[in-house]
């Protein structure tokens, strides 16, 4: 995707306006290198993580107002937290007016959701220590088995299952590997993306679905297999 900014009224720093010139041959940017590769990212999100690139973060810092006067003209908003030191995109609305949609929405199975659930109520109970939030391949395991299709259905089907939610995580950046194998640090841009209301709504989502998941494996006890299993249920986060 391109933009044509050369009638915007853009205030860029002269030296940054110096070095990014000619990046490529055809290039009119004005920006310098790192402020377009925060761009970037804003845009293919699903956020910009400043202690992964000093460089870019702090470039987005720097050019804060045009790289959101920019992101306003595709009808994006920024979204920046300083203190956790992560941005992101979301797309404007208006009650009376339906803009183009750039962002993509990476759809979710009820596993990842319930992981992601998991991953947000683990981030809280350090809010305010200091620490950092740890989890185990072993504890995403015991927390999603409710999540079986039901008690005859294949578990190695189930532990497919949750090693790509895990790994959508980790590609994401929500998950981070840690020294030591099988664990992993939750990002605190989980506090900005998963707001406590969400929290209290998608509990009470999955409370009911694990209580009806319950039920319906005490009442299929005597169901041959041939009858098959039940199809995976929607995902909240999609509805």
């Amino acid at each position: 995707m391109s933009a044509d900014l050369s009638e915007t009224n853009l205030t860029v720093h002269p030296e940054e306006n110096a070095d990014s010139a000619a990046l490529f041959v055809g290039d009119t940017g004005q920006f310098d290198v790192d402020t377009r590769r925060a761009l970037v990212r804003l845009i293919r999100g699903p956020f910009l993580d400043g202690s992964a690139d000093e460089l870019v973060w702090a470039a987005l810092l720097r050019n804060q107002a045009v790289v959101r006067q920019y992101l306003s003209e595709i009808f994006l908003t920024l979204m920046v937290d300083d203190a956790e030191r992560v941005a992101f995109c979301q797309q404007a609305s208006e009650a009376d007016v339906t803009f183009p949609k750039l962002l993509r929405r990476v759809p979710l199975t009820l596993i990842d959701s319930a992981l992601l659930l998991f991953l947000r109520q683990q981030l809280s109970t350090v809010t305010g220590t200091g620490n950092r939030a740890i989890v185990g391949l072993d504890d995403i395991t015991a927390q999603l088995q409710p999540y079986q299709r039901d008690a005859t259905s294949d578990h190695s089907i189930h532990l497919k299952r949750i090693n790509g939610a895990v790994k959508k995580m980790r590609d994401s950046g929500i998950l981070r590997s840690t020294t030591t194998e099988a664990r992993f640090e939750i990002s605190p841009v989980l506090r900005i993306l998963f707001p406590p209301e969400q929290i209290a709504a998608l509990t009470d989502s999955y409370e009911r679905f694990t209580d009806s998941t319950e039920q319906f494996t005490a009442a299929s006890d005597d169901v041959s297999e041939s009858e098959g299993v039940p199809a995976e249920e929607s995902d909240p986060l999609d509805e």
